[in-house]
């Protein structure tokens, strides 16, 4: 039960309007939603699905209060369950030393750690019958002071208010929000969401049949906009203003998903303002008034105030300690995992190797490490880097017969200019017959789409098209073990279509502008000299089927695509001998036989597959054959490797996972992820990171001014936060920020999931990305982020950049320098050297 206390009678007939006439109410309330506001974090659309981190907007708490702060108008966890932790302690991922330092470096941070290393270890060792090793009980917070009405009415009445409220309000927002998908579209769509629910809502009976007696009327004498009807609402429930942030966010995170959706309308049309989520806001407060006011609930809201200093009162009987344990327990599994990395890494000098083969630069993605492992000890001729893996090219890519592209970059920036598809030979005649080809097959797919969804074809399609689908689905469903697997895909063996310079100058991109373009990736890579003779740009993308979260597979930098297109152009631009005559005018000189290729590493599958082949001169055929009969053997060693980790037979296994409809788990994506290293190859070339890593490439030494390391700290870094706060909130509580089961997925709207056929709409990863029915494949830990520089220089970026700093004095992620061969770790005030050992113990975390 709540500790807000309520009764189902009206304790005042009188009803008290708000002081629409007092501006400083409006203030108030308007700061108050700003602040409401900036605590939701967003939600991506399927077509562009990139990591988002859910705990963006409180990241400006300690990491430390932030489940308090949550946990006062929610039931969102922010840590798993001591038995969990009993579990990891049992198979030795972290010891008793790890908890005593846990304690330490707790203290050096700043924050009060009441308990002792026995305490904390009596508690861990204390046995419960029944415990779930990695799951939360599905009992809810009772000690959650402020609730929804819905939720307070739930607790007397058997309707299931709280869920009925989530189901009307997301029925709207689906159609509110349709992207086409549906046949029928609402007549109110062009009007700001408030105005929109208001308008549906006076014709809707649905809930005065399911029990808002009068609730159409209700609506209509809402005031017309959303800050005077959440004041007005406000108001009727004579909540007291001290109350008012808390309840509102309890509205907002009644229905995460949704306000999430509203929050990236908002973000993307700055038009708006926070139009979208005030407006959502206004419609979920008006349900809980309309309930309070149809079953006479009112609550006493007085009981959470403390009436000499007018605050909110903080309810006593908080589990402290238990959460105090679990969050050292947390840190001491992070810190055994920093060590293990810590004592593996190599410290000697740079070494200056004789020119190789091939240069490869993958993506700093977490499934390049074991790539990259295995290409280098399959042969010494082939020299790995990893960078951001839209390769520094900020591009809007437009495919032939497209009138708008994909935002092939990372989500905290916007493209810089279109490029444009086509031809590599500019046949302007067959390009047109092309684009004409696209256009029409594209209409005809969107009719046939349409057709399947339309209240003509949806009862006759299963009759009339039955036989024809039963063949197809049965091709889907066949196991593949004779395919020919050494034959590319189709966009890989197309040739002649890809990115193309043509019309960027129109677009102001002059050729001094795309060789500045050119000097930025080489630069930021720290590939300035002693270029191999061929250089390969190496993006990466997934291959399943029926997944509606594919996006999330592919390359995060890239805004959830695939960076062929970014690496194709690159490699088309560092050819052009315009390009390499004025990066020779600046210092970097690129040897006349070296050739750049772009190429494609398949995540799902480990294979590799070479671009724009039919360019490649005489002089280099032998090289590229060599080539890849070395990435052929070493994405078989990869495939080898992940064969346990994905539950499959074989290496040939593998690839069939990619091509089966009914596969829940083609791959792992980023699951496992846990640190990012930034620096030299040298510091972990001879380490198996075992898949969790980040590692891009930087050279502090060629870093005088530091404007490299800034570039990484404030783009890839804060990326990689993104990603691994994502699997960690959807590993600690995937019921409010994961996704739930996937297979009973449906696409609402052509931009989102729903579990089922309604209610809120999900953000994060399924359960099936996290967890393979038996164990958590994601095992849930804070970034820790391991840079080879000075720690002056560290500290020159984050002081440029305070939110930066916030993150990590938060302790939101882990900070660690090298700096002349020692470790350092960054503390709140200080930075505190790790003392390394010479060997690694134990299991490896």
């Amino acid at each position: 039960m709540s500790n807000a206390p309520f009764t189902t009678e009206q304790t005042s007939d009188t009803f008290i309007s708000p002081a629409y006439d007092q501006p400083h109410i409006y203030r108030q309330i308007e700061e108050i939603l700003a602040g409401v506001t900036q605590v939701v974090s967003k939600v991506w659309p399927l077509k562009d699905y990139v990591a988002i981190n859910p705990y963006s907007g409180i990241a400006g708490r300690p990491f430390a209060d932030a489940r308090a702060f949550l946990q006062v108008f929610s039931d969102c966890e922010l840590l798993m369950p001591i038995q969990y932790y009993r579990s990891q302690y049992a198979k030795g991922r972290f010891t008793i030393d790890d908890v005593r330092q846990a304690i330490a470096e707790s203290r050096q941070d700043g924050v009060s750690v009441p308990l002792s290393v026995d305490q904390v270890m009596d508690r861990l060792r204390v046995s419960t019958s029944g415990e779930s090793l990695d799951r939360h009980p599905t009992t809810r917070n009772g000690q959650r002071p402020i609730r929804t009405i819905a939720e307070l009415a739930d607790q007397f009445s058997p309707q299931g208010w709280s869920g009925t409220i989530v189901d009307e309000l997301g029925k709207f927002c689906s159609a509110h929000y349709d992207q086409f998908q549906s046949s029928w579209n609402s007549p109110w769509k062009e009007l700001p969401v408030f105005q929109a629910w208001r308008s549906a809502a006076i014709h809707d009976c649905n809930p005065e049949i399911l029990g808002l007696t009068g609730f159409r009327r209700f609506v209509a004498e809402l005031p017309h906009t959303p800050v005077a009807a959440i004041a007005d609402l406000l108001t009727r429930l004579q909540i007291p203003r001290p109350l008012w942030e808390s309840f509102l966010l309890c509205q907002a995170f009644s229905m995460p998903g949704w306000f999430a959706w509203a929050k990236y309308q908002d973000d993307i049309d700055p038009d708006t303002a926070t139009e979208h989520v005030i407006g959502l806001l206004a419609a979920r407060t008006a349900y809980d008034v309309a309930l309070a006011e149809a079953t006479s609930l009112s609550v006493r809201w007085d009981a959470m105030i403390d009436d000499e200093a007018a605050t909110f009162r903080i309810p006593e009987g908080n589990s402290d300690d238990d959460t105090a344990v679990r969050m050292l327990l947390l840190r001491a599994s992070e810190i055994s995992y920093r060590d293990q990395i810590l004592a593996q890494l190599s410290t000697d000098g740079p070494k200056q190797p004789a020119r190789k083969l091939a240069q490869m630069v993958f993506c700093i993605d977490v499934r390049s490490e074991r790539i990259r492992r295995h290409l280098e000890s399959t042969t010494p001729e082939i020299e790995t880097y990893g960078f951001a893996g839209f390769f520094g090219m900020p591009i809007e890519y437009v495919r032939l017969g497209d009138q708008h592209g994909d935002d092939n970059v990372p989500a905290l920036i916007r493209p810089s200019f279109k490029l444009h598809e086509g031809l590599a030979d500019g046949d302007a005649r067959c390009e047109v017959e092309l684009r004409v080809a696209r256009q029409r097959e594209g209409l005809w797919s969107k009719l046939w789409h349409g057709f399947q969804k339309s209240a003509v074809g949806c009862f006759s399609f299963v009759e009339t098209t039955g036989l024809f689908y039963s063949a197809k689905l049965w091709t889907n469903s066949a196991i593949r073990i004779n395919r020919n697997h050494d034959e590319p895909p189709a966009h890989a063996s197309d040739a002649s279509i890809g990115p193309t310079l043509r019309g960027l100058n129109r677009q102001g991109w002059t050729t001094s502008r795309q060789a500045d373009l050119a000097e930025s990736m080489l630069r930021n890579l720290g590939l300035v000299d002693g270029f191999a003779r061929l250089v390969v740009l190496c993006a990466h993308g997934s291959q399943t089927k029926n997944n509606p979260l594919a996006a999330g597979l592919d390359c995060g930098a890239c805004g959830g695509h695939s960076g062929e297109p970014n690496a194709r152009f690159a490699a088309l631009l560092l050819n052009q001998p315009f390009v390499r005559e004025r990066l020779a005018e600046r210092g970097i000189v690129i040897p006349e036989d070296t050739l750049f290729l772009a190429a494609l590493h398949n995540t799902t599958t480990d294979r590799i597959d070479c671009f724009d082949l039919h360019g490649v001169p005489a002089s280099h055929r032998g090289d590229v054959q060599e080539l890849i009969d070395q990435t052929r053997i070493a994405s078989e060693k990869t495939r080898q490797e992940r064969t346990p980790l994905v539950a499959a037979q074989s290496s040939s296994d593998v690839i069939r996972r990619a091509l089966d409809w009914s596969e829940v788990r083609p791959e792992w994506g980023l699951a496992g992820n846990a640190a990012f290293v930034i620096g030299p190859r040298g510091l972990t070339q001879n380490m198996n990171l075992d898949g969790r890593v980040f590692l891009h490439s930087y050279n502090a030494a060629a870093d005088e001014d530091g404007a490299v390391l800034e570039n990484i700290m404030t783009a890839p870094m804060v990326v990689a936060h993104w990603i691994n706060m994502q699997y960690y909130a959807s590993t600690v509580d995937n019921h409010h920020f994961g996704s739930g089961d996937k297979t009973i997925h449906n696409v609402v709207g052509g931009f989102g999931i729903l579990s089922g056929g309604g209610g809120d709409l999900k953000t994060g990863l399924p359960t099936q990305s996290i967890h393979d029915g038996k164990q958590l494949q994601h095992r849930p830990m804070r970034l820790q982020v391991v840079i080879a520089a000075s720690r002056e220089s560290i500290d020159r970026v984050l002081e440029k950049h305070p939110h930066l700093k916030e993150l990590i004095d938060n302790r939101w992620m882990h900070l660690t320098a090298i700096d002349h061969g020692e470790c350092y770790r960054y503390a709140r005030t200080d930075w505190c050297r790790i003392h390394r050992n010479a060997v690694a113990t134990g299991s490896t975390p």
